[in-house]
């Protein structure tokens, strides 16, 4: 039942930020270390949410294998 809850809290979260991203459909300039680019806006709010999805994806992983570590107990 709680996979459930997140996967439906995860569609609707996506369904929020596609129609937030596609009615800001501007450009804006992105200024990285020495140049300049403009990139349409939704491309910058898409790759905003999947640097934040691999960044929570990344500490789950740690904590989960932290957490296996902690559970080991040597048998003799």
């Amino acid at each position: 039942m709680k996979v459930q809850w997140q996967v439906i809290v995860g569609i609707i979260i996506a369904i929020l930020i596609l129609v937030f991203g596609t009615t800001n459909m501007g450009t804006v300039d992105v200024k990285l270390l020495f140049w300049t680019v403009q990139w349409p806006l939704i491309i910058v709010i898409l790759g905003s949410v999947a640097a934040g999805i691999i960044m929570v994806l990344c500490f789950n992983y740690y904590r989960s294998r932290k957490k296996k570590k902690g559970v080991k107990v040597k048998a003799k």
